[in-house]
């Protein structure tokens, strides 16, 4: 027998049926999710309310207000550096909500797995009004997906009048957004730039402030690397389907923020991009650097966790040349310690990205963010939007800031003390004034089905350097046209 039927079945008499319903519809992670949520709980507690009021033992007196369950769903494994600062962040927010809300209950969801399990599941959630969550805590690069799917309530009205919204950048605002409307609001975002060890940048006759101004520059100071540190990995820059949406922001997307032509959707046309200078541009950068050995091993590149590598290979001085995001320098800070290293000696520079030829404005950079979203037809809208109110209060998005880590959405949090001493000089500030100018990814539903395409492409260049940027573009066109209709697809210059 199933461990988990042997769960289900082993509960009193009083609640069996409700519970045997629960397992018998779920299958073995949802029967798990039930158990460690409380979602099985609740429908317990539910079957054990019914009973009573039938039996005649319960009576609500007239004009007494019933209490509230509002539920909030989140990543246990993903969005937080570690398990335990996630289970940490919404306990504190929960115990304020029931504070502030006497009587009222914060139910907390949290979905263990990668990031693309966290969808999958938010989307087996939804299916059902029993397991449907009230707030979503995700990537804003999501939100179109579940807008366009009618899942989600529109917060124009809510945010109006929120002193913290109007303290978030115009950019970050707009990566919210789908169809015109507000369906997100953001609680931090990431940002990408280089990180660069001196004790092999060094060694290679980099200056201490190396500064590149393409891409060529950097491949040409990774050739250097190579020859002088060929112990270490010259460049260190993910790609690979394994990673899900998230990598693409984080590896390709970043890559063609900083080309001759960024665009992924085409607004004036409403189509996708599958041919571009920039496309050939970043497909070029990666079949170069895998050709000429460049590149960190497939195995960490290409890892699901491979975002996250660089903490520990810094640390180790593995690699000369990164294309990073704004938490690895914190991961090195007391809040995290993933590992624990102050660089005294300042061994790590940072570089913004270059443009691929050096052309203006001369760098780019990408950026997703941490977001909250209401469902559609919550089981008490102000009750939820209540909820997120407190979740973006400055003391939790300070806390998120640390333990996530990203850049605060608040443009008056990025020069707030703590924030700034998260990581030595110069990296909080550095990662910071890259929001003003970041480009963050199309809103459109179908983003994930390019943004895995792109993947494909680029992890071809990766895995056979002998394919051909005409092949790797036919690898993006075909998924591409396969999944959305080659009539939705176009080539720009």
């Amino acid at each position: 027998m199933s461990i988990y039927r042997t769960k289900c079945l082993s509960r009193d008499i009083q609640d069996r049926a409700v519970q045997k319903m629960a397992c018998d519809r779920q299958g073995p992670k949802d029967r798990a999710l039930l158990s460690s949520t409380g979602l099985g709980r609740g429908l317990r507690k539910l079957a054990v309310a019914a009973l009573l009021v039938a039996a005649g033992f319960a009576a609500v007196p007239a004009g007494h207000a019933e209490a509230a369950t509002v539920k909030v769903a989140f990543s246990l494994n993903w969005t937080f550096a570690d398990p335990k600062l996630a289970q940490k962040w919404f306990g504190n927010v929960k115990s304020q909500f029931e504070a502030a809300h006497p009587g009222d209950t914060m139910e907390l969801i949290p979905v263990p797995g990668t990031y693309d399990d966290y969808i999958t599941k938010l989307s087996l959630l939804y299916n059902s009004p029993d397991t449907k969550p009230d707030i979503v805590q995700y990537f804003d690069i999501n939100v179109g997906q579940f807008a366009g799917s009618d899942l989600l309530s529109p917060l124009d009205d809510k945010v109006a009048g929120a002193s913290w919204w109007q303290d978030t950048p115009d950019a970050v605002k707009e990566s919210g957004k789908y169809d015109g409307k507000v369906y997100s609001v953001a609680q931090g975002i990431n940002t990408y730039g280089i990180l660069f060890d001196r004790t092999l940048t060094e060694k290679a006759g980099l200056a201490k402030g190396w500064k590149p101004q393409s891409w060529n520059d950097i491949l040409d100071a990774a050739r250097a690397i190579k020859k002088t540190s060929p112990e270490a990995s010259p460049l260190y820059v993910i790609t690979g389907t394994a990673q899900g949406t998230f990598g693409v922001v984080a590896g390709p997307g970043l890559l063609l923020s900083a080309s001759s032509n960024p665009t992924i959707f085409d607004t004036a046309t409403g189509k996708w991009v599958v041919d571009s200078s920039g496309i050939r541009e970043v497909l070029n950068f990666y079949k170069t650097a895998a050709a000429d050995g460049l590149l960190a091993p497939t195995s960490q590149i290409m890892d699901p966790n491979g975002a996250t590598h660089p903490a520990e290979s810094l640390h180790k001085h593995e690699f000369g040349i990164t294309f990073a995001g704004n938490w690895i320098p914190v991961f090195w800070g007391k809040d995290i310690c993933a590992p624990c290293w102050d660089d005294e000696e300042k061994t790590i520079g940072f570089a913004q990205v270059p443009t691929a030829k050096g052309q203006a404005p001369g760098f780019g950079a990408s950026f997703n963010g941490v977001v909250l979203s209401m469902s559609k037809d919550p089981s008490n809208a102000d009750l939820a939007w209540s909820a997120i109110d407190i979740m973006q209060q400055k003391q939790n998005l300070t806390d998120i800031a640390a333990w996530v880590p990203v850049v605060p959405a608040t443009a008056s949090l990025k020069a707030d003390s703590r924030y700034l001493s998260l990581s030595r000089p110069p990296f909080q500030e550095a990662f910071a004034n890259l929001s003003s100018t970041s480009r963050s990814m199309p809103s459109q539903p179908e983003f994930p089905i390019w943004g895995n395409a792109f993947q494909q492409a680029t992890q071809a260049m990766v895995l056979k350097p002998e394919t051909t940027v005409d092949e790797g573009i036919q690898i993006l066109k075909s998924y591409m046209a396969t999944q959305v209709g080659e009539d939705n697809l176009e080539t720009l210059p």
